[in-house]
């Protein structure tokens, strides 16, 4: 089992990051290797949600269907019911004088032969999440881009 939190401050209300980071179905926009990402039960996201996530990552191509089990307009969280390695999450909003703190964790609980290339699959995730979040900033900063300038991007990680 491992843990990969990272976090980053968008220039934009918190109203904004959560509406789309919070909806999971806009995951393919700002997450590599997301093919899809599917409500499995109607209506809007909510708790107990299910979603059916498409990725294709490492020349794999995976589906894993998760719930939601929290969800709030500070936190959303996540595991997975079915998939090739399970696992569970967060994406966690909080206002900040820039805008949002913007915080995403993935814990994989790896098992049998998985184990022993966790701390490779680590590095790979954390270097993905890193992009992500770049992504989701420069997404959501360039709809205000009329306003101000994009900032500079950082993405730090989150003690675990």
């Amino acid at each position: 089992m491992f843990k990969v939190s990272k976090a980053i401050e968008i220039e934009c209300s918190h109203e904004e990051v959560f509406a789309f980071a919070g909806d999971y179905s806009k995951d393919s926009a700002w997450r590599g290797g997301v093919i899809s990402m599917d409500y499995e039960t109607s209506g809007p996201p909510t708790f107990r949600l299910r979603t059916k996530e498409r990725m294709r990552s490492l020349g794999l191509s995976t589906t894993t269907v998760a719930e939601v089990f929290e969800y709030s307009p500070t936190r959303t969280s996540f595991r997975s019911i079915s998939g090739p390695v399970p696992c569970s999450g967060s994406r966690d909003f909080q206002a900040c004088p820039a805008g949002t703190r913007f915080t995403y964790t993935v814990i994989l609980n790896s098992d049998g032969f998985r184990r022993l290339i966790d701390p490779l699959l680590g590095l790979f995730l954390a270097w993905q999440l890193t992009k992500d979040l770049r992504r989701l900033k420069r997404q959501l900063e360039k709809k205000s881009e009329n306003n101000d300038s994009l900032s500079t991007l950082s993405v730090w990680d989150e003690p675990t």
